[in-house]
């Protein structure tokens, strides 16, 4: 079900960006997403960042195929140095900003590597609120009770389900985090257009569908007489 999920995501970033695009796939983990991304957009020049050479190792090997996906350790916290401003074309986040201390910090981070008007989806779980009916109740109950226990039985890790269940219960509602969102400034300009909350999974799932707005590049074709 969750590549269903990031297949959604994948397809927003396609329908905003050029076939050839350089992309960036935050908290990459084992590539699941950057390899979807190739998949839709073989052109496209696609990088990859984690905090943890474990997973990316795995990555490593998967993407081995292609030379159109560029896999680095790095922390989202604090990497924007390593390429710069103004580099990529979009950006994804599958599960990844729920477990970033400083969120506001990484999403500053990504901001200013990503173009003007460039697509930025962040796919993140929370909880269900009462507008989704029973259904969104069940899928609740099952965040909070089944996810664990039946997670810590068939991975033999009980502690990493505990903490997920835990995060997601601690994670701002999608309202909130929307808010989040559209409110932050990065270097004191107004960072992103909040486009769509799209919401899956009963749920407890959403798609945050930003724009990255970049007053500094706007400013800069305003100098050499172009429109924005």
């Amino acid at each position: 079900m969750d590549v269903r999920w990031r297949q959604v995501m994948v397809e927003i970033i396609e329908s905003s960006v050029q076939p050839d695009a350089r992309l960036l796939d935050m908290a990459t983990g084992t590539a699941d997403v950057a390899l979807l991304l190739h998949k839709q957009m073989p052109q496209a020049q696609i990088v990859g960042l984690d905090p943890s050479n474990n997973m990316l190792d795995v990555g490593r090997t998967k993407t081995a195929h292609t030379d159109h996906i560029h896999l680095q350790q790095a922390d989202a916290q604090q990497f924007a140095k390593l390429f710069g401003p103004n580099h990529f074309d979009g950006a994804t986040m599958a599960f990844g900003i729920r477990n970033v201390p400083d969120r506001n910090k990484a999403l500053c981070e990504i901001h200013q590597v990503l173009k003007d008007q460039a697509r930025f989806c962040i796919l993140e779980f929370s909880e269900p609120d009462d507008s989704f009916g029973i259904m969104g109740q069940m899928a609740r109950w099952f965040i909070r009770n089944a996810v664990p226990t039946v997670g810590a039985i068939l991975s033999g890790a009980p502690r990493e389900y505990w903490h997920l269940q835990n995060s997601i219960q601690q994670f701002p509602s999608p309202k909130e985090f929307g808010h989040i969102l559209e409110s932050l400034a990065c270097a004191g300009e107004k960072a992103f257009r909040l486009d769509e909350i799209r919401h899956l999974n009963f749920g407890s799932v959403q798609i945050y569908s930003l724009v990255a707005l970049k007053q500094s590049a706007v400013d800069a074709k305003m100098e050499h007489g172009e429109t924005a």
